[in-house]
């Protein structure tokens, strides 16, 4: 897995695919990204009666590291309550402040093979920007596809590597609205109905 010093930009396009008798329908982002070639993050739009309110997004790529996102199912996509990374079948660690007021506060840390990096919102509908020393990946709001999806504008600074990537990429497919004050406000009754149904299991 190569790093890449230059900047570079690069395109994610929304797909979504239909459910045929041998497949559920899939849905995700792909696109080649820069030097490190093509990826794409996968999941299953539909509920899951067996997978207890959880949802999985899968990133997978030839010089990518396998990683997996699991998190509580909110519209549709993992969320940041009871989440798990990982990267080639190792864990990384996160921690996010829910009750932080400061939108400075209000990141997610994530913890892996000795990196630490900071993921942040810069409001809701902007860019989100994954940042450890040297090193910056922010995706944002791209070109508009028809029928009715957008693509993600992607910008990497620094000396990247595939897993920097990989942990953007994969965050795209997450539902990470809680890291705004207003994304929070607005899915706070779901905070509550979390609270009964974390009780109820």
């Amino acid at each position: 897995m190569g790093t890449s010093s230059e900047s570079f930009e690069f395109e994610l396009l929304p797909y979504r695919t239909e459910a045929t008798k041998r497949e559920r329908p899939k849905a995700g982002v792909e696109g080649d990204v820069g030097p490190f070639g093509p990826v794409v993050v996968e999941r299953c739009p539909l509920y899951q009666p067996l997978e207890k309110g959880m949802d999985t997004a899968r990133l997978s790529g030839p010089a990518f590291p396998e990683t997996v996102f699991r998190g509580k199912r909110r519209s549709g996509r993992p969320s940041l309550f009871k989440a798990e990374l990982t990267l080639d079948g190792r864990h990384a660690e996160l921690r996010f402040n829910a009750k932080a007021l400061k939108r400075e506060d209000r990141v997610l840390r994530i913890a892996y093979d000795g990196r630490e990096y900071v993921y942040s919102s810069e409001g809701l509908g902007k860019a989100k920007v994954l940042r450890r020393e040297g090193v910056r990946v922010s995706i944002g709001l791209g070109r508009q596809i028809p029928p009715a999806g957008i693509a993600g504008a992607g910008t990497a600074t620094g000396p990247v590597d595939a897993v920097d990537l990989a942990l953007a990429i994969v965050l795209e497919e997450v539902d990470t609205d809680v890291l705004t004050l207003t994304g929070a406000a607005l899915s706070s009754p779901f905070a509550l109905m979390q609270r009964f149904s974390d009780r109820a299991e």
